[in-house]
């Protein structure tokens, strides 16, 4: 009787050994019903059904609560839910916004990303963007960089047969294309920029400018502003972040050689679309907005000229990407999710639907030779970006600062190293 109740007990133990091992062996699998609410400020319900519906067709038990937000109240609505404890379980941030809400967000499992393998799949720039300490904190369907848009007839007009490469190639077809009236209104600039308040996303292009001309504009520990600092090249201390603004805003110094542009000008994305601009510096998006206003307009799109053709290309991106609430019950479908929308045959069939830049490597090979974006993916492979602990005000700090040069007549350097004095306040401490 002893002999069969020891052997009872041990079938019992082997039993219950069995169960762990197998149960430590596969990840837990939730069966219940799951709800995951997305908040979304530019994609709308259309462009992502078909991701819910294929992600639904393997989990039936995972639905979807979307909504598309106002980017006006956007950052507001989600702070405030966020605070509220009824946030969304994934919703999109700027690729600048990370150090703002990085405690708000919990990484991806290692199961779903490991750091090695979203490092070798998607482009350098939204490495940088989304993750920290070899943990995967975001992920983006697209990631879109400035282009250079260029009038293919008013080029032509002046003689110009290839768009500029270079800064000092800019400069020069300006000149040749530039027309102002009496009245010192300017009937044709060679390039929308130079000024703060009619050219789209000025800051942006002030900082790609600042990038390639080797400017580091946050110190690597994110507590110090350093595009005021000179930089040593070729034996030489130079300005780079003064120089990068002056050269910027020669376009609106009517005592420069490359006066083209002022505050009379229309907005930039207009001036361009009626044929008052020559050039553009703009993003993938504004394809649609200038087809819109001006359908026969002869255009086409080329890489942002660089300071120096030897030197590596540099490009600036603006984009947003998913992130996880961390006080999501669900994290792990969420995160299942973001993984399966960013793969690369749901992200094949996006961008038959949807003509935007990849942010995957092995797309944007196939998306190079593409006439509406091909520019724009290949751009994404030499883009950068930098920590910015607060883009809106930082971006205010950048207008302001253009502001100060064209408007209130202050040196460039003196413009720059006020910039960076506003700017230290916005430090934050990463966690």
């Amino acid at each position: 009787m002893i002999q069969k109740l020891q052997v009872r007990k041990i079938t019992i133990l082997v039993a219950i050994i069995s169960i762990l091992a197998v149960s430590c062996g596969k990840p837990t699998v939730h069966k219940g019903p799951v709800v995951l609410k997305v908040w979304e400020p530019f994609v709308n319900t259309g462009a992502l059904q078909p991701f819910f519906s294929a992600y639904q067709a393997k989990h039936p038990n995972v639905q979807f609560d979307f909504t598309q937000k106002n980017i006006e109240t956007y950052e507001s609505d989600l702070l405030n839910a966020l605070a509220a404890g009824n946030g969304p379980d994934i919703f999109s941030i700027n690729n600048t916004w990370l150090p703002k809400y990085i405690d708000k967000t919990t990484p991806a499992p290692d199961k779903t990303f490991k750091f090695k393998d979203y490092e070798d799949t998607f482009v350098d720039v939204m490495v940088q963007d989304f993750t920290k300490d070899q943990k995967v904190y975001g992920t983006a369907m697209t990631v879109d960089s400035l282009a250079l848009y260029y009038n293919k007839d008013l080029l032509g007009t002046a003689g110009i047969a290839t768009p500029p490469k270079t800064w000092a190639d800019l400069a020069s077809d300006v000149r040749r294309i530039s027309r102002q009236d009496q009245t010192g209104y300017f009937t044709r600039s060679g390039v929308a920029i130079g000024t703060n308040s009619n050219v789209n996303r000025a800051s942006d292009i002030v900082y790609l400018l600042m990038l390639q001309n080797g400017v580091q504009p946050w110190s690597a520990d994110g507590q110090s502003p350093t595009f005021n600092q000179g930089i040593v090249k070729s034996g030489n201390n130079l300005a780079a972040g003064a120089d990068a603004l002056e050269f910027y805003t020669s376009f609106s110094n009517p005592n420069s050689a490359n006066y083209t542009w002022n505050e009379r000008s229309d907005y930039s994305i207009d001036a361009f679309s009626n044929g008052r601009a020559a050039m553009l510096y703009s993003y993938g998006y504004a394809r649609n907005l200038i087809v819109a206003k001006s359908p026969n307009l002869n255009f086409g799109v080329a890489p942002v000229p660089q300071a120096n053709l030897d030197d590596t290309a540099i490009n600036y991106s603006n984009y947003f990407g998913e992130v996880v609430n961390k006080q999501s019950k669900n994290s792990d479908v969420a995160w299942d999710f973001l993984k399966f929308i960013t793969s690369r045959d749901s992200l094949d069939k996006y961008y038959a639907q949807n003509k935007q830049p990849s942010s995957r490597r092995d797309l944007i090979e196939l998306q190079i030779s593409d006439p509406k974006i091909g520019v724009f993916a290949n751009a994404n492979l030499t883009a950068k970006s930098f920590y910015n602990p607060d883009q809106v005000r930082q971006d205010d700090i950048f207008s302001k600062m253009i502001d100060n040069v064209i408007l209130r007549g202050m040196r460039p350097p003196d413009a720059v190293n006020q910039a960076a004095s506003q700017a230290g306040t916005l430090t934050v401490v990463r966690n």
